[in-house]
């Protein structure tokens, strides 16, 4: 996995300046430095004070974008659906590779135990953990559907694929850059245990953004995930290579950026205050 800075085209200007708050940020690809801010709350004399009392990330309060909230997605069940069609919910995105070997594991990981806890705390109805790939060329609805069982499926983590054009633009909409690269090195397939011909990979920003149920952007956080202290599924912690084992045991090693499940329910929790569901 390569990690590189976030570049924002006009089409992401509404996250650019908040994005740009953190200088490197990880993504699918392999090693450069990710040091720089953590992505702290910024003291703005103009920020609700509420703003100020979420501990990691950073909070917006800007519309989802039209390309990012009518983008046609699939789940892992083969369920249609567009970000749009969520409102009314808090959901809670993080870009997935499936054939990540570096980073995204623990993306997920995150995700899914911060969708358990939505469970438990019985508000699993109104939030949702939408992961959606920026590799939907090879994340067919099989392939989630795999991936999904493989952490224990749960029906507020949804695992989306779609149209790969309208993905990529998607994901720019919201800031996130995705570039399609070769791999030298053989890689075998997870899911088939086969060496892949013609392997690559997609370097992506480690970013999740929260949108309210009032369909408006309201929390971001960069940086590597941190999933220390929880266990794997099996298969996804033997599929690491040297770099994720890495990642996986110093997620802030360098003074690079990282969150927690509990950072994201934290979060979701600020979320559901500000729009009165507290």
């Amino acid at each position: 996995m390569r990690f590189r800075p976030v570049t924002l085209g006009r089409a992401a200007g509404v996250l650019t300046a908040l994005v740009l708050t953190a200088a490197g940020v990880a993504g699918c690809g392999g090693g450069a430095d990710t040091s720089g801010p953590t992505g702290r709350t910024p003291d703005s004399g103009n920020a609700p004070e509420a703003a100020r009392t979420v501990a990691t990330g950073n909070t917006l309060d800007q519309p989802l974008p039209a390309a990012a909230a009518t983008t046609p997605l699939t789940d892992q069940t083969g369920r249609h659906l567009t970000l749009g069609s969520l409102r009314g919910r808090i959901v809670v995105l993080a870009p997935l590779l499936t054939m990540c070997q570096e980073t995204c594991p623990m993306t997920s990981q995150n995700l899914h135990q911060a969708a358990q806890a939505a469970r438990r705390s019985n508000s699993s109805g109104k939030v949702v953990f939408v992961e959606p790939t920026v590799d939907p060329a090879r994340d067919t609805v099989r392939r989630m559907h795999a991936y999904a069982k493989l952490y224990g499926a749960l029906p507020n983590w949804l695992l989306v694929t779609g149209n790969p054009a309208r993905i990529t633009a998607m994901w720019k909409a919201l800031g996130v850059t995705t570039e399609k690269v070769p791999v030298d090195e053989p890689v075998r397939d997870w899911l088939t245990g086969k060496k892949v011909d013609h392997p690559y990979d997609v370097h992506h920003q480690d970013v999740v953004v929260i949108v309210g149920p009032d369909g408006r952007l309201r929390w971001i956080t960069v940086g590597r995930p941190d999933a220390r202290g929880t266990r794997l599924p099996t298969s996804m912690r033997e599929y690491l290579n040297d770099e994720g084992r890495d990642n996986l045991a110093h997620p802030a090693a360098g003074g690079a950026s990282s969150w927690t499940a509990r950072d994201v329910e934290e979060a979701v929790a600020y979320v559901r205050d500000l729009a009165g569901d507290g």
